[in-house]
C-alpha cells in the first residue's frame, strides 16, 4: 500500500498534465515500440518497454505508472535502508510529495522518455553495493541495472562509475561485505554491456553497443570549437569529405546532429560517415594539442551541465501537438484512440498551458538548499551505522550527479534534462539523513512488580 501511495504521489505532475509528458524523442521509442524499429541513433529496448508496460498500446499511462511503480519501491527500500521501520512509510510519503512536483522526479517518472531510469539504476547500485540483501533481491537490482543501461547508454558508464565511487568512499562501514558487492556490480556491468550487443547482434545481426558514438563526439568538437581548426591543419593532407564543408559547418551540435542542411545528412547519413569521423576523433585524441581541448572542453561543459537548474524546457513546449510531430504522428498512427487525452493535456494547450517557472523555483529553491544541507551533513560526525549509512547516501549522490553530468556533457551535449533527471537524489539523501538523525526512540516497556 505505502508503495502504490508513493507511486500515485509522485505521478501528480502527470495527472494535473492529463497524459504523460512527451518529449521530442517519443515519437521514436513509440514506433520502435509497435513497429519494430530499431532506432540508428538511440537504443531500441526502451520501445519494448512501452509496448509491454502500454499492456499491447491499450493506454500509455501503463507506461509511466510502471516507472512510478519502480521508482517509489526504490525509494523505499533506500528508506528502509538508513531508516528505522516504524518511520519508514511516513518518511518516503513525505519526501515524494516534496520532491514529485519541486524536482524532477514527478517530471521524468510522467514523461515518456527512458530518462528516469538513470535515478532508478543509481538507486539500485546503492542498494547492490551497500545492501544487506539476500541473492534474490541483488539478482533483481543487477537485472534493473543492467536494465537501465539498455534504457539510455549513457547509464553504460554513469552506473558503473557511480558504483566504483561508492566502494572508494572511505568511510564505508567495514562491517559491509564489499567484496560480495564488487561481485555483483561486476556482472551487472557485464549485462549491461555484454548482454546488450549480444541482444543487439540478435536484433538486427550486428553485435554493437552504439551505432551513433561517432557523429555524438564530432559534435561534442564542433561545441568545444575544435572541429574547424583540427579540419584546418588535416584538410590538406587527408582525403575528409567534411572539408567540403569547413567554412559552413553547423553553428552547434544540435544543428551538426539534426538539421537538414548538416554535413551528416550531405554525405549520406550517419552510417555513411562511420569510417571518416572515427578517424577525425580518434586522430584528435592523439594529438596532445587536441587532447588538452578535449580535457578543457568536457570540464568547461560539465561546469556549464551543472549550472543549468531547469526541470525541462521541452516541457512546455505545444510543438508536440502539430500534426507533423514525432509524438503525434506516432500516437494518431499506433494509439489513435489516446489522441484526444493528448492534446487535451495541459502540456499541448488543452488546459490552458503548461507553466514551468513555478516548478523550476521550487526546484532551483530546493536543490539550493539541499546543496548547503549537503554541505553541513559530510562536515557532520556520523553516531552508529544507520547515521553513517545516510550519511554515505548523500556522498553518493552528489558524486553520482556530477559524474552523469560529466558523462552526458562530455560525450553528448549540455542538456538541462540531464541534471534534473537524476538530482532529486540529492534532495532524497538529505531528507533520509535528518529523519534518520531526528527520529524518535521506541518507547520503553516496564514491568510491573506485584
Amino acid at each position: 500500500m505505502i508503495t502504490m501511495a508513493c507511486a500515485a504521489i509522485i505521478l501528480v505532475p502527470a495527472l494535473i498534465n492529463g497524459f504523460p509528458f512527451v518529449y521530442a524523442d517519443t515519437g521514436t521509442y513509440v514506433r520502435s515500440a509497435f513497429e519494430g524499429y530499431v532506432p540508428f541513433d538511440r537504443p531500441y529496448w526502451y520501445g519494448p518497454f512501452i509496448r509491454a508496460t502500454s499492456l499491447g498500446g491499450t493506454t500509455l499511462w501503463g507506461v509511466v505508472i510502471a516507472q512510478a511503480i519502480l521508482c517509489a519501491s526504490y525509494m523505499l527500500r533506500i528508506s528502509s535502508l538508513v531508516l528505522p521501520t516504524m518511520i519508514v512509510g511516513r518518511v518516503a510519503i513525505a519526501a515524494c510529495m516534496l520532491l514529485s512536483v519541486g524536482t524532477g522526479l514527478g517530471w521524468y517518472v510522467g514523461q515518456l522518455l527512458p530518462d528516469i531510469f538513470t535515478g532508478i539504476g543509481l538507486l539500485a547500485v546503492f542498494l547492490l553495493v551497500r545492501g544487506a540483501n539476500g541473492p534474490w533481491l541483488r539478482g533483481m537490482d543487477s537485472i534493473v541495472i543492467a536494465g537501465a543501461c539498455w534504457m539510455h547508454l549513457s547509464n553504460l558508464l554513469i552506473l558503473p562509475l557511480a558504483g566504483m565511487a561508492l566502494l572508494l568512499i572511505d568511510r564505508c562501514s567495514p562491517s559491509r561485505p564489499l567484496g560480495r558487492g564488487i561481485v555483483w556490480l561486476a556482472l551487472a556491468t557485464v549485462l549491461g554491456w555484454g548482454a546488450l550487443a549480444l541482444a543487439n547482434r540478435m536484433l538486427d545481426g550486428n553485435a554493437y553497443i552504439s551505432r551513433s558514438s561517432h557523429v555524438f563526439l564530432m559534435g561534442r568538437m564542433l561545441d568545444t570549437g575544435m572541429l574547424r581548426p583540427y579540419l584546418m591543419e588535416h584538410c590538406a593532407t587527408e582525403q575528409f569529405g567534411i572539408c567540403a564543408y569547413i567554412d559552413s559547418l553547423p553553428p552547434h551540435s544540435q544543428a551538426f546532429l539534426w538539421w537538414d542542411s548538416s554535413p551528416v545528412v550531405k554525405q549520406g547519413g550517419w552510417e555513411a560517415t562511420r569510417e571518416e569521423y572515427d578517424r577525425i576523433v580518434h586522430g584528435s585524441f592523439k594529438e596532445p594539442r587536441f587532447l588538452w581541448w578535449h580535457v578543457r572542453g568536457s570540464l568547461a561543459s560539465t561546469w556549464e551541465q551543472l549550472g543549468i537548474w531547469e526541470i525541462c524546457k521541452g516541457s512546455a513546449s505545444e510543438w508536440h501537438r502539430a500534426p507533423d510531430s514525432p509524438s503525434y504522428r506516432m500516437l494518431a498512427t499506433h494509439l489513435p484512440h489516446e489522441l484526444d487525452n493528448f492534446l487535451g493535456s495541459m502540456q499541448n494547450g488543452g488546459r490552458g498551458g503548461l507553466d514551468m517557472r513555478w516548478p523550476d523555483l521550487s526546484y532551483r529553491s530546493l536543490l539550493a538548499l539541499t546543496v548547503l544541507a549537503a554541505a553541513w551533513t559530510l562536515a557532520y560526525r556520523s553516531h552508529g551505522p544507520q547515521d553513517a549509512e545516510a550519511r554515505t547516501l548523500v556522498l553518493f549522490s552528489l558524486l553520482a550527479i556530477v559524474i552523469g553530468a560529466w558523462v552526458c556533457a562530455t560525450l553528448s551535449v549540455v542538456d538541462a534534462r540531464y541534471l534534473a533527471r537524476d538530482s532529486w537524489l540529492l534532495p532524497l539523501a538529505v531528507i533520509l539523513f535528518f529523519a534518520q538523525r531526528m527520529k524518535v526512540p521506541a518507547p520503553a516497556v516496564h514491568r510491573s512488580i506485584g
